[in-house]
């Protein structure tokens, strides 16, 4: 059903079986997130789910577009604020990691998903939000070789470093939940400020 079509009492129901989802997938993990169990989390029939979504990959695409939407409101106001690219990118990756800090179960939700989603060995549900990932950053490169700031180099293989170190950060989190973010978030503005600018 296309959003336009949806009442607001069937887009506060897709609303609640996504929070239920993601607390199910953050607390017991993919293995036990069954659509029963976020049924039983919801306090709704199987049958509800199924009417909404259609299925489990399509309930699972809804998360990651939630937890997208959640991380792109707190980011892009940030980023935009910012009067060169140089200060984007830093706040890129701050905002980023202040996301991972703040919002920790959809993160952990994501994470789930991401690892254990695979059909067939093909493309996952997170696969085209990785791309539009890609490509957003991609699109904060070009900035900076509009403007002269950034180097010669190629944004695309530039942007899947980027998104490379940003995306290896919340396993490493769950193992460690003290991880020092701001540390983090300040090595690697350091060191992408260093790949990224032009030599005088």
């Amino acid at each position: 059903m296309p959003p336009e079509s949806r009442t607001f009492i069937e887009e506060a129901r897709r609303a609640q079986i996504i929070q239920c989802a993601i607390d199910v997938l953050a607390t017991e993990g993919y293995a036990r997130a069954s659509m029963a169990r976020i049924a039983k989390q919801a306090k709704i029939s199987t049958g509800v789910i199924s009417y909404h979504f259609g299925g489990k990959r399509q309930l699972l695409e809804a998360v990651i577009s939630e937890v997208a939407k959640m991380a792109t409101e707190m980011m892009v106001p940030r980023i935009l604020a910012q009067p060169t690219a140089t200060e984007g990118l830093r706040a890129y990756f701050e905002s980023n990691l202040e996301f991972m800090r703040v919002h920790r179960r959809p993160l952990l939700a994501m994470v789930e998903i991401i690892t254990y989603t695979r059909d067939g060995g093909g493309p996952g549900p997170y696969a085209q939000q990785h791309d539009t990932a890609i490509n957003d950053v991609m699109r904060l490169l070009e900035w900076g070789h509009r403007t002269g700031e950034f180097r010669d180099f190629d944004p695309r293989s530039m942007a899947i470093a980027i998104r490379g170190v940003v995306d290896a950060v919340p396993a490493r989190l769950i193992q460690d939940p003290e991880l020092d973010l701001d540390l983090l978030a300040r090595e690697f503005v350091a060191l992408f400020t260093l790949a990224t600018r032009r030599q005088p």
